[in-house]
């Protein structure tokens, strides 16, 4: 039989009702048998939500109003259960009395805990809830947190009237340390004056970090109870710690891969944007970053009509300290280039090793560079290489060769003098440059590309021009990579000579826009300007600048369907002959028969599509062709 219900019963259910109005609940009830023993509050006649738990012992039922979380089940269980033993146990009641008020208080102050680390990813923070909280529940002087990591200094976080000195907490951290399980250490042994005692807890994070949280100086004794609420205090200040840290992690790689991607902007935008045209040469440069940040770079650089200056060059290491370097080397070279008076390429390469030695040899570091000039005019080439390769020389009617450099890369010694090498030019020969991202990469089977297979590949694409070489080339090793990822930039050089009466149509101005409206507008201001200065009349140079408006506005349309990001490479050229105009694109392929284009009736006119049949119009030929995967425009207008 239920014992009567006293007033110190009731007094006691309010108590620890409160705890869950604190909560968020709107009235707890006890019921036996559907009829409301205790109600709290007094007026409240429970609504909304509802947590029911019940005793088989006493056949009492626990309604929490206002909740619904089944993570509180367990709680609202221990309730009851508390309650009813304090009911049948009129012997302890004023023990289980002040017990349960001391519960109650712990798990209204670990619920405050929870509810405010919830809110900081700030780690000074969290420690500082820990150790107060803690603090306040245990009636120490105070605490601290020890944090160590391999090789680094031990970090120590306290809060207390009188802090500890850190020699001190790293005695009492070093006696846990030696005995983990055990948690109660007393003055009576090795611990420094000022510690009567202290608890030791281990706070879990990660494997490679040691952490403890230490409670000292209690009036009276550490008890297993407190030892129990310490390690589920730090239990839960442990999982918030460790998502401090990944937040903080996650901070810190966001910045540096955006710190990254600007290095990358800003690399790829010293390099050249356009190859300047030099009669009798057909050029072409790319250079293709891998994920990180690298320390290739080339450059070309037009000194007269038929004179050409072009470099390659790839600092050791990566990141943003080979970046620096690359960016540094890369300016001293461009401004050489263009102001130095020199007659021979090695004489820059003296000016760089003369400049930057000093930087390099701080850093470690150093870089190859093969640095070529051609004069059209005497079919000379000449070149300085230190320490650069792949550099091939293809004759129009030879076997390709593999050429050796001849001097040791710039930055390892101060008073170098490099040297330079000459070839003589023939129609069809072949100069190319390229780092060693090529011939070193792999394949999933762990093997490398090579130089001979690269060799092969230059002689087979020899009869193309400049940018279907590379092309074909980087192909080619895509084809032999397949999954493997590109670990090192990959940036090549390719030097066609031709006689000036076979140069027909070299695309003299390359760029690449964003596909969207606002951009098409750059290529076709670019298209005026070069037939203008190629003297092309006016009524010409408005066709043609009106049929790549309309190309580009398809692309964006249809190609990447308004889509934002894609790109679109523009190359434009023009001679005596012709207008020559070319698109390269990633979006959706073409679904288009050229010969069953025709320009609407008037009718029609409101559906679109007759793009298509303005640039038919407007030009000579039109031609769409599936290259690698990307989509190719040509657009020709002959010239009388």
């Amino acid at each position: 039989m239920l014992p009567e219900i006293s007033n110190k019963h009731y007094e006691s259910f309010k108590s620890m009702a409160a705890g869950w109005i604190h909560i968020g609940a709107n009235c707890v009830q006890l019921v036996k048998a559907d009829e409301i023993l205790i109600r709290c509050p007094d007026s409240a006649p429970g609504k909304g939500k509802l947590l029911s738990v019940d005793s088989q012992t006493s056949g009492l039922t626990l309604r929490v109003y206002g909740l619904d979380d089944v993570r509180w089940i367990p709680a609202a269980e221990s309730m009851l259960e508390v309650f009813v033993s304090l009911i049948f146990s009129d012997a302890d009641l004023e023990s289980l009395t002040a017990a349960l008020v001391e519960t109650q208080d712990r798990l209204v102050a670990f619920y405050e805990l929870t509810q405010a680390t919830r809110r900081t990813l700030d780690m000074p923070t969290l420690l500082d809830l820990l150790i107060k909280e803690s603090k306040h529940l245990m009636g120490v002087d105070g605490g601290f947190v020890i944090l160590r990591e391999k090789g680094k200094k031990p970090i120590i976080h306290q809060v207390s009237d009188t802090p500890l000195h850190p020699a001190h907490i790293e005695a009492a951290a070093t006696l846990y340390q030696r005995d983990p399980h055990r948690h109660i250490f007393k003055d009576s042994e090795t611990l420094p004056f000022s510690l009567r005692n202290v608890m030791m807890i281990a706070l879990p994070v990660r494997d490679e970090i040691s952490a403890a949280v230490g409670l000292f100086n209690k009036t009276g004794n550490f008890t297993t109870p407190d030892i129990k609420l310490a390690q589920a205090i730090a239990d839960h200040i442990g999982a918030q710690v460790e998502n401090a840290l990944l937040h903080k992690e996650a901070v810190e790689r966001v910045r540096l891969e955006t710190e990254m991607d600007i290095a990358r902007r800003v690399q790829t935008a010293i390099l050249p944007q356009a190859i300047p045209r030099v009669k009798g040469l057909d050029v072409y440069a790319t250079s293709i970053p891998a994920s990180e940040v690298g320390g290739d770079f080339f450059d070309v650089i037009n000194r007269s009509d038929d004179t050409l200056i072009f470099a390659l060059g790839d600092v050791t290491g990566k990141g943003m300290p080979a970046a620096l370097l690359m960016s540094m080397a890369h300016t001293i070279i461009k401004s050489a280039s263009r102001n130095m008076p020199f007659t021979h390429p090695h004489q820059v390469l003296n000016r760089l090793n003369h400049d930057m030695a000093a930087d390099f040899s701080n850093v470690g570091m150093f870089t190859t560079v093969m640095l070529g000039l051609v004069d059209c005019s005497s079919c000379q080439l000449h070149f300085s290489n230190a320490g650069q390769s792949p550099v091939y020389f293809i004759p129009a009617h030879a076997e390709p060769a593999l050429l050796e450099a001849q001097d040791i890369p710039v930055g390892i010694l101060d008073a170098m003098e490099y040297s330079t090498q000459s070839l003589s030019l023939s129609t069809g020969d072949i100069f190319i440059a390229a780092s060693d991202g090529f011939p070193e990469s792999s394949n999933p089977a762990g093997e490398m590309y090579g130089y001979e297979r690269m060799k092969a590949a230059l002689s087979a694409s020899r009869g193309l021009s400049a940018r279907q070489i590379a092309e074909a080339l980087l192909a080619d090793l895509n084809s032999f990579c397949g999954t493997y990822p590109q670990d090192d930039d990959r940036t090549i050089v390719v030097v066609k000579f031709l006689k000036p009466d076979e140069k027909k149509a070299m695309f003299i101005e390359n760029l690449t826009i964003q596909a969207d409206y606002e951009n098409i507008r750059l290529p076709c201001e670019r298209l005026r300007a070069l037939l203008a200065q190629a003297n092309i009349p006016e009524e010409t140079a408005g066709l043609c600048e009106l049929a790549l408006q309309e190309l580009l506005a398809n692309l964006v349309d249809h190609a990447y369907e308004g889509r934002p990001g894609g790109q679109i490479d523009v190359r434009l050229a023009c001679d005596r002959e012709r207008v020559a105009i070319q698109t390269e694109d990633a979006g959706i392929p073409a679904e288009v028969d050229l010969n069953d284009i025709h320009m609407p009736m008037p009718e029609e006119l409101a559906e679109g599509g007759y793009g298509m049949a303005i640039i038919r119009l407007l030009m000579d030929e039109v031609r769409y062709e599936m290259v690698q995967g990307r989509n190719v425009w040509t657009l020709n207008k002959k010239l009388k």
